[in-house]
């Protein structure tokens, strides 16, 4: 391994790096970055670590997040530098919750640049040894860290020591590289054309992580984001919701979301995004894929643009076998390896909504421009809490409003007792979407139930500083 390994999306700084380094570097760069950390660290080489690791310029918070968390869990003695202009470091999480060791704007000069790398270098020469981390054997549904987790049990949690492992029970280079493999699975994720700076064969070997260990990280705990869309009556436009709240999701985080079809009966979502599986929710829910991610992720469906699905029962009657308990176990397998888990419930309150709202983080309720709607969603509202499901966090989404209606956005806000976050507007790029299978944040054009939508994905981006009070109502009326 190179002295010094970047991960960036700026080629411009790859090459004004390697101009200063020379051969003592190593980079990971374009579409290997987008496709996310387990699939890049599974193939260094413990051990074998690099002195010095940069982060950036142009990586995400998730990226960021995601790569420093591997690097300080795989090489444990590495120290990590966040490439970063200052003027962008208003956000303190960047700081908090990653495991960084050093910060340099990409605007020094090529002199301070190489001072930092060396200086953190020097840092590392004169710290003393690092024990690595364990490998926690914690049965399933006690994960917490997204991917980077899985379910798979181990005989010890040795620890290991980057240096000269000493102790019997702590683990060689290669039973931690043995772990890697087990841990991300076989290496088969789609992605489009990979650099010539990384490894070969990405297409064929790229993998997204597969639930069969876990590792402990040594920043804050991360796990999964399980986001429930749901409504108290149909035709509320809530699959149209979900899909384009996926799609947006999915440019945050490629192919790290997985959007679920969780009404049994007349799920459409496979509809909605002109998509036509082999497997459905019954497969998805079976005892073999159940005990086996490898075999889950079979049962996945690929959509164009980034993110997995697993669509609803093509009939009522296969629908109805599907279970709430089987349903919540499901969602619970795909948090310990997506991102993001968005799921698409049934109206109401039935067993199956019941089970993914207690299982989400955080709920988009939606709302439509009627009286009737939003005396539903109150009560709706108030059934959660009385039975103590109601998520951590809640989203209301005002959906077709219009100027005549005879309602404005108050009266629905007084009528629901809850505050409308984001409105969309009625719209015919929406039913014209809707009927083409292709949602409006899909495609290019851009309209006001484009900005709609769009504000609702920001609500769930990681990057956008929500410490300084409520987020500001999108509402865009024609």
């Amino acid at each position: 391994m190179s002295r010094v390994l970047l991960i960036s999306r700026s080629r411009r700084f790859e090459t004004r790096l390697r101009s200063l380094i020379g051969t003592d570097m190593d980079a990971i760069m374009g579409n290997s970055v987008a496709k996310g950390a387990p699939a890049v660290l599974r193939r260094l080489v413990p051990g074998d670590e690099p002195v010095v690791a940069l982060l950036g310029p142009a990586l995400s918070y998730a990226q960021a997040y995601e790569f420093s968390a591997g690097i300080s869990t795989l090489y444990p003695r590495t120290k990590i530098m966040l490439v970063r202009d200052c003027k962008d470091w208003e956000n303190e999480r960047w700081l908090t919750t990653m495991r960084v060791d050093g910060i340099a704007s990409p605007g020094l000069d090529d002199r301070a640049l190489v001072a930092a790398v060396e200086n953190l270098a020097v840092s590392l020469s004169e710290a003393p040894p690092v024990e690595a981390e364990r490998f926690d054997p914690r049965p399933a549904g006690e994960s917490d860290l997204d991917g980077f987790s899985s379910d798979a049990s181990t005989d010890s949690d040795a620890p290991t020591d980057s240096d000269a492992p000493t102790d019997e029970d702590s683990v060689s280079n290669e039973a931690i590289a043995s772990s890697i493999d087990e841990e991300w699975g076989t290496p088969d994720q789609q992605g489009g054309p990979v650099d010539a700076n990384t490894v070969a064969q990405q297409d064929s070997e790229e993998t997204w992580p597969a639930a069969t260990g876990e590792l402990q990280p040594t920043s804050p705990a991360f796990r999964g984001q399980i986001i429930t869309v749901v409504s108290p009556k149909g035709g509320m436009g809530k699959t149209t919701v979900a899909t384009n709240l996926t799609i947006g999701l999915a440019r945050l985080a490629p192919m790290s979301v997985v959007l679920v079809d969780a009404d049994v009966q007349f799920g459409d979502v496979a509809t909605a995004l002109a998509l036509d599986p082999v497997y459905s929710l019954p497969d998805a829910v079976s005892d073999v894929a159940a005990s086996d991610a490898m075999i889950l992720k079979t049962f996945l469906t690929p959509h164009p643009s980034g993110f997995f699905t697993i669509c609803g029962s093509p009939s009522p009657i296969e629908g109805d076998r599907v279970t709430g308990e089987q349903l919540s176990h499901l969602i619970g397998q795909l948090s310990q390896v997506f991102r993001y888990v968005v799921v698409d419930t049934a109206p109401g309150l039935g067993e199956h909504t019941l089970a993914a709202i207690e299982r989400a983080d955080d709920m988009v309720a939606i709302c439509g421009m009627s009286v009737t709607s939003g005396r539903g969603l109150r009560k709706y509202l108030e059934v959660l809490s009385s039975i103590g499901i109601m998520p951590l966090e809640r989203h209301v989404v005002l959906n077709c409003t219009d100027r005549y209606s005879g309602l404005s956005v108050r009266d629905v806000e007084s009528t629901t007792g809850v505050h409308m976050d984001v409105a969309v507007p009625r719209s015919k790029a929406v039913v014209l979407s809707s009927n083409r299978g292709i949602p409006v944040l899909q495609e290019k054009a851009k309209n006001p139930a484009w900005k709609a939508y769009s504000a609702l994905v920001r609500r769930f981006d990681p990057s956008v500083d929500r410490s300084r009070g409520r987020h500001a109502r999108t509402v865009a009326l024609k």
